[in-house]
């Protein structure tokens, strides 16, 4: 079947704005770190926040994606703490996102809690020696290799037909895996310095959407989203606010490539100009 999947590049909320309520079945999405990383734009979130800024930034956004989510439609947030220092002292402490995400999440009355998803990178880190007072007591720092995805629906049912169900089947194995609450995927290197790995939304979106739903990713990167969206016979919509991701996209996706088993219609909106690109 042929899937469409647009790439808009601004503001997310801004964009999400011009969506229809009950469009989108599955948010899956890791936002940007917090005060860690420059991703190459003045308008970018975290890098510079305070922490408070940065938060509301979220939550604007996911005020968005409640209202664009279908009836029983999920949100899968991927998002790791942080070490950070006070201003008043040099060491270290953790900024704990994973539990005030969570915290927004949960307020909205939209919105009930499934579980939390434990990514470990098996990768992550291996063998390195993380901030604190090695070789000597007290001060360790706990390991962030291992990332919280909460998983959410909105309240509400929807109806899907038998035919769809169907084709939507997923393996006992792959259920009984994917519903362990660990997950030991390893790292990836990515020309986007802050890509999460393929398997990650592949899970999320076989878990949560039918084939023919629309996934939405709100701080798209790198793509893997949309890639992943488009091998598994979703649609999808992605949002950055940095245009200079495109061809990055481009090549993860393979929008200039030769697709064999399937068509794919690629919709780039960016300072009022679509682009279409059919294969």
């Amino acid at each position: 079947m042929k899937t469409e999947h647009t790439i808009y590049f601004g503001d997310s909320v801004e964009i999400l704005k011009t969506i229809p309520k009950n469009t989108f079945q599955l948010m899956v999405t890791s936002p940007p770190y917090w005060n860690v990383r420059d991703y190459g734009h003045s308008k970018q979130t975290g890098f510079k926040d305070t922490l408070q800024q940065y938060l509301e930034k979220l939550d604007k956004v996911w005020k968005e994606v409640v209202r664009t989510l279908l009836p029983d439609g999920k949100i899968a947030l991927n998002i790791g703490n942080i070490y950070y220092s006070e201003p008043d002292e040099n060491r270290r402490t953790t900024a704990n996102l994973s539990y005030l995400t969570w915290k927004q999440l949960d307020r909205y009355k939209e919105l009930r809690f499934m579980g939390t998803i434990y990514w470990r990178k098996t990768t992550s880190r291996a063998g390195a020696v993380l901030f604190g007072s090695y070789p000597y007591p007290s001060n360790f720092m706990i390991s962030s290799a291992v990332e919280p995805i909460h998983i959410f629906r909105k309240i509400g049912k929807r109806e899907i037909s038998k035919e769809i169900k169907e084709k939507s089947k997923i393996s006992l194995k792959e259920f009984r895996e994917f519903r362990d609450a660990i997950w030991d995927i390893n790292g990836v290197n990515d020309k986007h310095a802050a890509a999460y790995p393929y398997e990650l939304p592949e899970r999320v979106i076989k878990m949560f959407t039918f084939v023919g739903d629309i996934v939405l990713d709100p701080f798209v990167g790198s793509g893997t989203t949309i890639k992943a969206a488009k091998d598994l016979n979703r649609n999808s919509v992605g949002i950055d606010i940095n245009p200079d991701f495109l061809p990055i996209i481009k090549e993860k996706v393979g929008i200039n490539q030769k697709m064999l088993d399937k068509e794919a219609e690629f919709k780039v909106i960016h300072l009022n100009k679509d682009i279409k690109i059919s294969h």
